[in-house]
């Protein structure tokens, strides 16, 4: 992997020019989400508990999973679409395998930032502490979700050159996984055709297992494993598309 050590270098030497907006970034986007989605919805979903103590799931998914989609597909299509470096790392030793690496793991640093700025802010603003224990669960769950829209991330960076496609599928992805999985809306709210759909996603499950340990509920290991095979699959469909657009591995 020495020739991904340049790759990594370069990368941490753009963070600290863009540092400050950056970190300005992932403190008002879980505030942002908290204001105008999980506090109106407050308003019109009941629960045995108070819902915005069970939103926070929401804010954490919604935030760190669209801050690790964004980050590797927007690093993709830079470097492929944009400033066409992608012609100067085909002439380097690195190969397809080793640049996606990079570039995901990119997005599951920043993906996992943002979900630490995310906790703190709902924790604060809901006046909510978690234990050691549930942390460590909580945090094992989000990383195969952060590390999932990473994989997922790269695909649409591959594929999509448009800048204006690009930024509609980020949105629609957004209104989907806040809106359509359970992330603030709870599943018995959903008509039972939908639920019984999209219930059935192991993501989903993954969402509602978060979700589980802020209500004191068991989780579903079962989903989580699954996920995980959902990855490396995704992640081999990448390498493939890579090997067809960019080069041979």
């Amino acid at each position: 992997m020495t020739p991904v050590i340049p790759t990594l270098k370069r990368d941490w030497i753009e963070f600290r020019k863009h540092a400050l907006f950056t970190i300005l970034f992932w403190v008002l986007m879980p505030i942002l989400i908290h204001t105008f989605l999980a506090i109106p919805l407050s308003r019109l979903i009941f629960m045995d508990i108070r819902y915005l103590n069970w939103a926070a799931a929401g804010v954490w998914i919604s935030s760190a999973s669209m801050i690790a989609f964004l980050e590797t597909a927007n690093r993709l299509r830079k470097i492929h679409f944009e400033t066409r470096q992608i012609d100067a790392i085909l002439q380097s030793p690195v190969t397809n395998f080793e640049l996606l690496s990079v570039i995901i793991l990119r997005g599951v640093i920043f993906g996992l930032c943002q979900f630490v700025f995310a906790i703190c802010i709902t924790s604060t603003l809901n006046h909510e502490y978690f234990g050691i224990g549930n942390i460590l669960f909580i945090t094992l769950q989000m990383l195969v979700i952060i590390l999932f829209f990473s994989v997922l991330g790269t695909i649409f960076g591959l594929v999509i050159s448009n800048r204006m496609i690009f930024i509609q599928s980020s949105f629609i992805l957004f209104l989907f996984l806040s809106l359509g999985m359970g992330t603030f809306i709870p599943m018995s709210y959903y008509p039972d055709g939908f639920t019984s759909i999209i219930g059935n996603i192991p993501l989903t499950t993954v969402f509602g297992n978060i979700q589980a340990i802020i209500t004191h509920e068991s989780i579903q290991w079962v989903s989580f494993f699954l996920t995980i095979g959902l990855i490396i699959i995704i992640a081999i469909i990448t390498l493939i598309i890579s090997h067809n657009i960019l080069r041979k591995i």
